[in-house]
């Protein structure tokens, strides 16, 4: 089967007057195709294996030349892989190999552009008199004529092509295309090859940088979640500290509050007593007050009837004065008479000395009584700013009074709000223990969140140790 593509390919075999040995062409076959196949199994590099894939075929072939293209999209660029015979200079075929690098086919343009569309290997047997074959100067002046192009298919698409040229004329036959299909087929295994090694290597990247990002962001919410736990052991102490400072302020505001509670009470017990005796006080300030008006009025009537008294006495001063006046006159009369007026003589005396004696008694009583209206007139006035006094005691005394009951009215509303601070205070002291306790599950809690987060910790390095190991294995594989 594959002597007829012998002979198509290899200028020598033309020549030749008979055919080779069967033996040895299925010998050559089976070595082209072992050694494509081997390099497809072992590629461990795209470029690499497609240029031994290349060499292997210019090596069977007696071709020079070898060339990949590899499809972007709707076109197609040079590969950069190439398969020269040592027996060919470089400078030989600089201006062509230039010229095939440069190039980009669109699908459908040029040799490779058509067979990239139609799936298809063509055969040239001379391209420098082709039509539509763009390098076809370049290849003339390079010493280049013969030309086959097969196309690389993957999944049915085409994904690249691969050119061989010689400096004869060359024809392609059935054969040929069906031996060149399985080489085209090794180097889609290739490229296939890479596409999965790339994509695994890809998936393993991704696999790997998504489980260290996991493991990267498990670190800092580890970082983070101890950063908080001691910012939580901070805020513990703190919290402790302000504890006990106001637990040891609630039980000392408590004890002076109940100390105050109790002073409070007392307060109210001696207002309240207080307030009864203010009360007392201005009931007897009140009567004492009424008394003295009384006194006073009483004053002013003895001070009336004193002057009345001192009228009788004017009266009685001035019948002294006449008695005296007619005592004289008897005197005077008893002398004229003689010897016969003796005895009326001593009755004018005994009158006269009567009218002296009440003289003198009018005079001491009226000295009497005008010390006694003084006495009367100053006692009169001592009980009016007595009763003034007391007037002005009983509004002192009904004020204090109406204090005290306000006062007392206040510190019973003190000692309602002490009552209820005591019960406030309890209630905080109890709040306090409330907040100890707390305090204490917190502690509990953040211990044990700190050992969670050192087996996150562990467990995130346990992990990134292993998707190495897993990764590393994949990409072995």
């Amino acid at each position: 089967m594959f002597a007829g593509f012998i002979r198509s390919v290899s200028p020598e075999n033309d020549r030749e007057t008979g055919r080779p040995a069967k033996g040895a062409a299925l010998a050559d076959i089976l070595r082209l195709l072992r050694t494509v196949s081997a390099v497809a199994d072992d590629a461990s590099e795209r470029n690499v294996a497609i240029a031994k894939i290349l060499d292997a075929v210019c090596e069977y072939c007696k071709w020079p030349v070898g060339h990949a293209y590899l499809r972007d999209g709707d076109q197609l660029s040079s590969a950069g892989i190439w398969s020269i015979s040592a027996s060919i200079a470089d400078y030989e075929i600089a201006e062509f190999r230039k010229q095939s690098e440069a190039t980009v086919f669109a699908l459908g343009q040029g040799l490779i552009g058509s067979v990239a569309a139609n799936g298809a290997a063509v055969c040239i047997a001379d391209v420098t008199v082709k039509d539509g074959f763009l390098r076809a100067k370049s290849a003339a002046r390079n010493g280049l004529r013969g030309c086959f192009a097969l196309p690389v298919k993957l999944s049915g698409a085409t994904v690249g092509v691969i050119e061989f040229f010689s400096p004869e004329t060359a024809k392609l036959d059935a054969e040929m295309l069906e031996l060149l299909g399985f080489v085209g087929g090794q180097v889609a295994r290739v490229l296939e090859r890479e596409d999965v090694l790339n994509s695994r290597e890809q998936l393993a990247s991704d696999f790997e940088s998504q489980v260290q990002g996991t493991v990267g962001m498990l670190g800092a919410a580890v970082a983070q979640m101890r950063s908080a736990l001691d910012v939580l052991g901070d805020s513990n102490d703190q919290t402790r500290i302000c504890s006990d400072g106001i637990d040891q302020a609630a039980t000392r505001a408590l004890s002076k509050i109940e100390n105050v509670a109790d002073q409070m009470e007392t307060l109210k017990r001696q207002l309240v007593t207080v307030g009864a005796d203010a009360a007392e006080t201005v009931k007897t300030t009140h009567d004492i007050g009424q008394q003295a008006r009384d006194m006073r009025d009483g004053f002013a009537t003895l001070q009336t009837r004193a002057a009345d008294a001192e009228k009788m006495l004017a009266s009685i001063s001035a019948i002294a004065a006449q008695t005296k006046m007619l005592g004289l006159n008897a005197s005077i009369e008893a002398a004229r008479v003689g010897e016969a007026g003796k005895g009326f003589a001593i009755v004018a005396k005994e009158v006269k000395a009567l009218a002296g004696q009440s003289a003198s008694a009018t005079d001491e009583i009226s000295r009497w009584m005008s010390s006694m209206l003084d006495a009367v007139a100053k006692a009169g006035g001592d009980i009016e700013t007595i009763a003034l006094a007391m007037d002005d005691l009983q509004t002192r005394a009904e004020a204090t009074a109406s204090q005290t009951e306000q006062q007392a009215g206040i510190c019973i509303s003190v000692a309602t709000d002490a009552d209820a601070a005591v019960g406030e205070a309890r209630l905080v002291g109890e709040s306090v223990a409330e907040i100890t306790a707390a305090i204490g599950h917190s502690e509990t809690v953040s211990s044990e969140l700190g050992d969670a987060a050192k087996n996150l910790e562990a467990q995130g390095a346990e992990l990134s140790t292993r998707v190495e190991g897993f990764v590393g294995k994949i990409l072995a594989m």
